[in-house]
């Protein structure tokens, strides 16, 4: 029984080279294969495409929830915020800007430049005030930065 399976085999690689002979059938073979190639690069560049678009996807959705979590972040020290300025919860942007305005004028190292301790404190007190107006204006106004 094995021999014959062997010899069926041989038997029909035998006439695949004979019809692969034939000019006419090699010819339609050739071209039946060029378009298997043509379809795979096809594929293939779409699928390229494809994750190229997915990459490109990902980092804006990685974008959009850093910045998410960045307002998630200002919300929770906006308190704080307020505070600082000397406000209460829930003032709008342009309460916040007068309020700034006031306490730089109060506080600015410029104020204090005859008297480097004070200049300092004034220093640290002017950027305590500039992040607070920053990270208010940027959490009401929904920006990365405001200034």
């Amino acid at each position: 029984m094995g021999r014959f399976r062997d010899m069926v085999v041989q038997l029909g690689l035998s006439a695949g080279r004979l019809i692969l002979s034939q000019p006419r059938v090699q010819h339609q073979v050739d071209k039946v294969n060029g378009r298997i190639k043509e379809s795979r690069e096809t594929v293939e560049a779409w699928l390229s495409n494809l994750e190229d678009e997915l990459w490109v996807w990902v980092r804006r959705m990685q974008d959009e929830a850093q910045r998410a979590h960045t307002q998630v972040d200002r919300a929770r020290h906006a308190n704080a915020y307020y505070h600082t300025l000397g406000l209460k919860p829930g003032a709008t942007l342009e309460e916040i800007k007068q309020a700034w305005r006031k306490a730089m004028r109060k506080n600015h190292p410029d104020l204090f430049a005859h008297d480097p301790v004070a200049e300092r404190a004034a220093h640290t007190r002017s950027q305590e005030l500039n992040t607070a107006y920053t990270e208010l204006c940027a959490l009401l106004s929904g920006r990365q930065r405001s200034l």
